[in-house]
């Protein structure tokens, strides 16, 4: 039986360097901590971004970004790529992030409130399209994210409603509490597997469905 621990990190490739580099290390905060040539590519070097909580981001760049810029065309709209990454702030994180990217001068379309998450979204240098969000409710620290969208998922089909409400994400936290030894089981768990971070309101990377980073939506 396959155990996924988490995802490690999204691979991008882009023609940009010294913007991406500056992008994410000033504009978003993360810290470079890998920077090697691309062993399948000596024309690219490769860079990981840490995202937080033992998470990456990872990039293929060109030494000559005036070479790339001839030899590579942006990507069009289709399937079996990637719609945009998600990375998940506290509050104060969200409102100092929408103000530092607009005085950046990045477009910034949001926040927009999305059952129990507000969101902004806005494109990195290379086109790529990225979510800030944050819970409209800070999940407990002790209690693992996927539990909590798990039990509101079944109150909001419990209620008949379409979509998860921040109502539906409250009472998951009360139920879930008043399971003490799941709840802390649980958390140990995940506190005893190093290589198996939790991810709660800090800063990580997911996936939304699998159509092109150039949609016309939330862009």
């Amino acid at each position: 039986m396959i155990r996924t621990l988490r995802i490690s990190h999204p691979a991008f490739f882009g023609i940009k360097s010294a913007e991406t580099l500056r992008f994410y290390t000033e504009v978003l905060g993360m810290d470079l901590v890998l920077r090697q040539p691309n062993l399948d590519d000596a024309t690219m070097e490769h860079l990981f971004f840490h995202v937080g909580e033992d998470n990456f981001i990872a990039y293929f760049l060109p030494y000559d970004e005036e070479a790339a810029a001839k030899k590579y065309e942006r990507m069009k709209p289709g399937y079996g790529v990637m719609n945009h990454l998600a990375i998940d702030v506290d509050a104060a994180s969200f409102e100092e992030a929408l103000a530092h990217l607009q005085a950046e001068g990045v477009h910034v379309k949001g926040p927009t409130d999305r059952g129990y998450e507000r969101s902004i979204y806005f494109r990195d240098p290379n086109g790529v399209r990225i979510e800030l969000l944050m819970w409209l409710t800070p999940p407990p620290s002790e209690l693992p994210q996927a539990d909590i969208i798990k039990r509101a998922q079944a109150l909001r089909e419990a209620r008949g409603a379409g979509f998860v409400e921040d109502r539906d994400v409250q009472e998951a936290f009360s139920e879930l509490q008043r399971e003490p030894r799941r709840s802390l089981k649980r958390a140990t768990v995940w506190r005893s597997a190093p290589t198996a971070p939790r991810t709660s309101s800090a800063w990580r990377c997911g996936f939304v469905s699998p159509v092109s980073p150039m949609m016309s939506s939330c862009s």
